[in-house]
Order: structure tokens, then C-alpha cells, then sequence
């Protein structure tokens, strides 16, 4: 659909939605724990917005592979967008093959998944209002154990040394009003997800917290920061919820993940999210666009393919950029220590 009519279809949209109310029913403490032999070290390499099924997605997979070859992985991430134009809405649905299993089986890790709004696509690919595209892959994890995700929002300890929450962004800044009315933004299952994101924050003794959802907080990209998103007027589309879920993060996370942006940059803490890192990789399978924001970043690269690669000690956390060249190359462009 084109951009421009957004805006329309949304105000004719929200004019027929009714407004949710209602108790908010706590929703569940999904844990996924993984073990990993050494307590001291955890090596994480991040990609999002991977799933084209291009060349591209190929390419920064097989680099990923040389970069895990070298340094190790022990965990991935994937941050979203796992499938292009639109989510799979059955677990044996031959996507998941050609598009996951057979591009990261290789790698031999376990990948904590996210949710992104081409996942949760409904009238038309991207559009993030329909959530059966996500439960699909839930439904997956039970049939691949390297695809992690035992819900839409859930946590995954790792040892004592790390903390990884997982937050379900895609109907909180949907281009259209979601499928389901209970899961708009203010509705009970945004507030039941803040309400969990915060309580498991709080719970938390783990050395170092990590929250990964599909869009991000803060972005030079062409979508930009949440509350601004696309330049779309109505507060269901330009992410006012997701900026006030992941300001539940801010001083108590040290690093937020996502997508969304296809692009790689990392944020020091902001004066708006003090205490917390940011950062966006998503430009494991689609690159697009060049800077559109002026907000300072300590490191950021645009129409370059590439992820990140975390290296995590009591100590210290790593964050470095991997760039992808055309012929395959592929070569470290950027990298902070963050002491703790």
C-alpha cells in the first residue's frame, strides 16, 4: 500500500475501532534457558531484518559464519522481520526451511527470535496488525529447537551473567488498527506486556539485562524514533507505545536491541533513556536508504549489510559491527567496551 494513504485509511480505520477496556490479565512468565558451559563468557551475534530469502540474506549469513568460525557464538539473535513480505500463519510452512533452517543450521546455535511487523502481517505485507503471523513461529520453536521463542514476549537467562527480555513491538506502532481490538496500544495486553517487562526487569539478578524488540527507541533511519515513526500522524502508528514500554527499560536495562531500521547503529544512553545503550541491526537481509535523522550516534553505517557480534564478561561488555562486502568480505567496521 502507499504511504501516503496511511494516513486516510488510518483515520477512517480508528474511527470504526471501538475502545478496549477492561481488566488486564497478567500474561505468563515464559523463560527460555539456555545453557552455556562457560559462566564467564557469552558470545552473541544479533542480526534483524534478515528474512528475504536474497542474496543479500545469504551473503551476511555465510559472513556471520566465517566471524563465528573465528571468535565464537555461543547465542543468536534475530530481531525481527524473519520473513519478507509476510509471516508464515503454519509451523510447516516451507518458509521456515528455506529462510531459517537451511541459512542458520549451519551455525549450530540456538537464536532467540522476535516478532516484527512483516511477521505479524494482515490486509497487506508489513502492516504488523495481525498476530497469528507470530504465534506461527511460536509454534515453531516446538519443532526446531534453535528457533527460540516460546512466546511472543519472554525472557531467557543465561547463567548468572546475562538477562535477555523479549517484547512484542509489532502491534503497538501497526500501520493499521490491529486485528485484535485487546492488543492496541493503551489495551489490556499493552499494558499486561509492560506490566511484565517491568516486573521482570525489577526481578532480575542477572549481571548484565538485554532487551530485544523489533522496532527501536531511537534510529537515524527513514522510519526514526519511536513517537515519530514515518512521519505518521496518529499515536497507534508512530509508536507512542513503544517508546513508553521501552522507557520502562531505560536505567534498568543496559542494552536495548531492535530492528526494523535497515541499517546498523549504535546510540550511547540518551538523555531520554539514561543508563541504557541502544542499538539497531537490521541489515542482515535488506539494506535501503541513508541517514534521515540528526540524533548523535557513536557509530552508524547506512546501505551496508551486516550485524552486530556481543561479547559479554562479568566485567565487560563488547558491542562490535560487522560490514558486509559485496564479494563476501567481511570486516569488523566498529567496536566499544562498556565496563561495568
Amino acid at each position: 500500500m502507499p504511504r501516503p494513504l496511511l494516513p486516510l485509511l488510518g483515520l477512517l480505520l480508528t474511527a470504526c475501532a471501538p475502545a478496549i477496556s477492561g481488566p488486564v490479565q497478567p500474561l505468563p512468565d515464559l523463560t527460555a534457558t539456555l545453557t552455556i558451559y562457560d559462566p564467564q563468557r557469552l558470545r552473541v551475534v544479533v542480526m534483524g531484518d534478515q528474512g528475504t530469502g536474497t542474496e543479500v540474506q545469504q551473503r551476511v549469513a555465510a559472513a556471520m559464519q566465517t566471524v563465528c568460525a573465528a571468535q565464537a557464538c555461543d547465542v543468536g539473535i534475530g530481531l525481527g522481520d524473519n520473513f519478507y513480505p509476510a509471516g508464515p500463519r503454519a509451523a510447516d510452512s516451507p518458509l521456515f526451511k528455506t529462510r531459517f533452517a537451511d541459512v542458520y543450521g549451519p551455525l549450530n546455535i540456538p537464536f532467540l527470535m522476535v516478532p516484527g511487523n512483516h511477521d505479524e502481517s494482515g490486509l497487506f505485507g508489513g502492516d504488523g496488525t495481525d498476530a497469528r503471523g507470530a504465534e506461527a513461529q511460536v509454534a515453531y520453536s516446538k519443532l526446531n529447537p534453535q528457533w527460540v521463542m516460546p512466546g511472543r514476549t519472554y525472557r531467557a537467562p543465561v547463567n548468572t551473567l546475562a538477562e535477555f527480555f523479549v517484547v512484542d513491538t509489532s502491534p503497538l506502532a501497526a500501520y493499521l488498527p490491529v486485528r485484535r481490538a485487546s492488543e492496541r496500544p493503551g489495551g489490556p495486553w499493552d499494558l499486561a506486556q509492560r506490566a511484565w517487562l517491568s516486573q521482570a526487569l525489577g526481578n532480575s539478578t542477572a549481571r548484565w539485562k538485554i532487551v530485544l524488540g523489533h522496532h527501536p527507541l531511537f534510529s537515524n533511519g527513514k522510519h526514526g524514533d519511536a513517537e515519530s515513526y514515518d512521519g505518521l500522524p496518529f499515536a497507534f502508528q508512530r509508536g507512542d507505545a513503544v517508546r513508553d514500554l521501552y522507557g520502562l527499560a531505560c536505567g534498568k536495562a543496559d542494552l536495548l536491541l531492535s530492528g526494523h531500521d535497515h541499517a546498523l547503529e549504535v546510540f550511547a544512553p540518551q538523555s531520554e533513556c539514561p543508563g541504557t545503550w541502544t542499538a539497531v541491526s537490521g541489515a542482515a537481509g535488506k539494506i535501503e536508504g541513508s541517514k534521515v535523522g540528526i540524533r548523535a550516534a557513536v557509530a552508524e553505517f547506512y546501505d551496508q549489510p551486516g550485524f552486530l557480534w556481543l561479547d559479554l564478561t562479568p566485567q565487560m561488555l563488547t558491542i562490535r559491527v560487522y560490514i558486509v562486502a559485496a564479494d563476501g568480505m567481511v570486516n569488523m567496521s566498529w567496536s566499544q567496551v562498556i565496563q561495568k
